[in-house]
């Protein structure tokens, strides 16, 4: 989630505060592993009562506010609020049976987790696939950790998995400031996060015979679901994330694209049919060089849509640095290569995003308050892990829908805070329970 939040509010805010970025991250590994060790010799000073009631009002502000999201947020904020409402009870509830319970779901987490992104590695083989086969096993490896008893009995399974999270969070900061301080003054903070293949793409601004945008940028999507051309059969997630199949047995996997007009407009599709047959699929699914296929990139929406249908669904933002995104599309669109998991319509446009989204913060990271309001944002943290999961698996069009939906509520955020939208639906909660 930092490595997102440093991208919207961009290297300006990143120079500024290095040192200090590299101080917080050292104390928060600090503490997340004082925690663990705390955890460890079995005499607990850490306040797991108080945590555990900080963790059931975080718990509960999250389900009441769930409603007020749009799709997939509404459902992943739900689960969320869910899980760590079972957590927090079993905390405060105390006893061998919870922490056996807690040692059960925290290690099952962390178990599904590292197995899920090491059958991603080794079946996609993108870029580094092999350092997230070890992150994956190290994740497994502390899964088992957790199921076992020893050598506190499951009494300190919350330090554990606490002061882990802490730790791995602190390096993390420390790993990207100390990145960042390499950055050269005309480089972004995209440079820093994109794939190798990208860096660079944001570095220099157009030159200025580019028109300027004379509209809002739009991310255009199609679902597998919606864009199909029949009724399809009821698979909820695999038909919004991966591809749809309807009652003739045609598949539909959606497509992306990106408009800010006049003259920009990414859409990449594959020039040639690629084989999707059930012998070659998994050989397909490689993001290896072998797999690329020549690209073609659509001329405008209403080409396309023409040809096609229009798309189902539309997220547009006001505020993007037009600069950076031309840059990027200038160096994006010099090679026409599609790659079915590496380099998609997908990939294109949640990357053209991150772009144009480079340093669009930057006055609210002048603010401590501001900073610290943006952190908290629930929507940045589902930004956080669908980018995250797109990473270790593939982009498609539903996470990409995702993508956007998230990061338009963190850079264009409701007047109404969620704290304000908690007690309004606290107050009509406790009027129907008095009716």
């Amino acid at each position: 989630m930092i490595q997102l939040a440093l991208l919207l509010f961009g290297a300006g805010f990143v120079r500024r505060n290095i040192h200090l970025l590299l101080l917080i991250g050292f104390a928060w590994a600090a503490l997340g592993v004082v925690i663990t060790l705390d955890g460890v010799d079995g005499a607990r000073y850490f306040p797991l009562t108080l945590f555990g009631a900080l963790l059931l009002v975080e718990s509960l502000v999250t389900l009441t506010v769930a409603g007020s999201g749009m799709g997939a947020q509404k459902a992943v904020l739900a689960f969320k609020g869910g899980i760590f409402l079972l957590v927090a009870l079993l905390i405060l509830a105390g006893g061998s049976i919870s922490n056996l319970l807690l040692a059960i779901i925290l290690g099952l987490a962390y178990f599904v987790l590292g197995v899920f992104q090491i059958a991603s590695a080794w079946v996609l083989r993108y870029d580094r696939w092999r350092l997230s086969v070890l992150g994956g096993c190290a994740q497994v490896l502390f899964g088992l950790f957790l199921f076992q008893p020893y050598p506190t009995h499951y009494a300190g399974t919350v330090s554990y998995f606490i002061g882990v999270t802490m730790l791995v969070a602190g390096i993390n900061t420390m790993r990207v400031a100390a990145r960042a301080r390499k950055l050269s003054e005309q480089s972004s903070m995209f440079d820093l996060l994109a794939p190798a293949d990208l860096r660079g793409a944001g570095a220099s601004p157009p030159p200025a015979r580019q028109p300027a945008p004379a509209g809002p940028l739009t991310v255009h999507v199609w679902t597998p679901e919606g864009s199909a051309k029949d009724k399809t059969v009821s698979r909820p997630v695999f038909n919004r994330y991966i591809a749809a199949v309807d009652v003739q047995g045609v598949i539909s996997t959606g497509h992306a694209a990106m408009e800010v007009p006049p003259s920009t407009y990414i859409s990449l599709y594959p020039a040639v049919d690629i084989d999707r047959s059930p012998s070659e699929f998994f050989n397909v699914l490689k993001a290896v060089k072998e797999n690329d296929v020549p690209g073609k990139f659509q001329p405008d929406y209403a080409t396309e849509s023409k040809a096609w249908c229009p798309s189902n669904w539309q997220v547009r933002f006001e505020r993007y640095d037009y600069g950076k995104l031309q840059a990027f599309w200038q160096r994006y669109r010099d090679q026409e290569i599609y790659n079915l998991t590496r380099r998609n319509c997908s990939s294109s446009v949640s990357y053209a995003l991150e772009s144009a989204l480079d340093g669009v913060l930057d006055d609210r990271s002048r603010s401590v308050r501001q900073v610290l309001r943006t952190l908290l944002m629930p929507e940045l943290w589902i930004a956080a892990q669908v980018r995250q999961r797109a990473q270790v698996m593939a982009w498609t069009p539903g996470l990409t829908l995702d993508y956007s939906r998230a990061l338009r509520a963190v850079v264009h955020p409701v007047q109404q805070s969620w704290f304000s939208r908690f007690l309004a639906a606290a107050t009509r909660m406790t009027s129907r329970s008095g009716a």
